[in-house]
C-alpha cells in the first residue's frame, strides 16, 4: 500500500517565497532597479533561476517515493542576505535547500535527484536563448551560472552526488553550464 506524498508541506511555499525575496535582494543590490518595472523584472528573474531548480529536486525525489521539503537554512539565508549588500564582492545565493527524508538513497537515485536542479536551469537557459534578445541571453547566463555553481563537486552541492553517480554525465552538464553561464 503506497501513501500519497503532499505536494507541498505547511509553510513550504512561504519559505520558497522568502528565499526568492532574498535572491531578489542580492540581484537588486547588484543592479539597482530604477523603477517598479525593473524591480518586478529582477524579482521575476530571481524566481526563474531559483524556484524551478529547487522544485525539480523536490518533485523528482517525490517521484521516487521520498518525502521532500524545501526549507530555509537560517545560516545560509543570512549569508544570502549579507551578500545582498552592494559593496560585498562575493554574491552567495543559497538561502535554503530541498531536504529529502530518507534513511538511505542509492547512488543512482541520489544522482538523478541531484541532476534535476541543474538540468532544469540548463533547460530554462536554452528556452531563454531560443526566445532571443538581450533579456534571453541574460536569463540563460544566470541559469548557466546557477547550474555551474551547483555542479561543483563540493560538499552538499549537487555536483559531488552527480559525479559519484555518473562522471561522464556530470562532465557534460558541467561543460554546458559553464558555456551557458560564462561564454554566452
Amino acid at each position: 500500500m503506497s501513501t500519497r506524498l503532499p505536494m507541498f508541506y505547511p509553510r513550504e511555499i512561504i519559505e520558497l517565497f522568502l528565499s526568492t525575496l532574498a535572491v531578489f535582494l542580492v540581484f537588486a543590490g547588484e543592479y539597482f532597479p530604477r523603477s517598479i518595472l525593473e524591480g518586478l523584472v529582477i524579482f521575476f528573474l530571481s524566481f526563474v533561476i531559483y524556484v524551478p531548480h529547487e522544485l525539480a529536486h523536490k518533485f523528482v525525489a517525490q517521484h521516487f517515493g521520498y518525502p521532500a521539503r524545501y526549507s530555509i537554512n537560517p545560516e545560509m539565508f543570512f549569508l544570502t542576505l549579507l551578500s545582498a549588500i552592494p559593496f560585498i564582492p562575493i554574491k552567495f545565493i543559497a538561502p535554503g535547500a530541498v531536504y529529502i527524508y530518507a534513511i538511505m538513497i542509492d547512488k543512482e537515485t541520489n544522482g538523478i535527484i541531484s541532476i534535476a536542479g541543474p538540468a532544469t536551469n540548463i533547460f530554462l537557459g536554452f528556452v531563454a536563448l531560443i526566445g532571443g534578445g538581450q533579456l534571453g541571453v541574460y536569463i540563460a547566463s544566470l541559469n548557466g551560472w546557477i547550474a555551474f555553481f551547483n555542479l561543483l563537486p563540493i560538499g552538499p552541492l549537487d555536483g559531488l552526488k552527480v559525479m559519484r553517480w555518473n562522471m561522464p554525465l556530470w562532465l557534460i552538464f558541467l561543460a554546458i553550464s559553464f558555456w551557458m553561464g560564462f561564454l554566452v
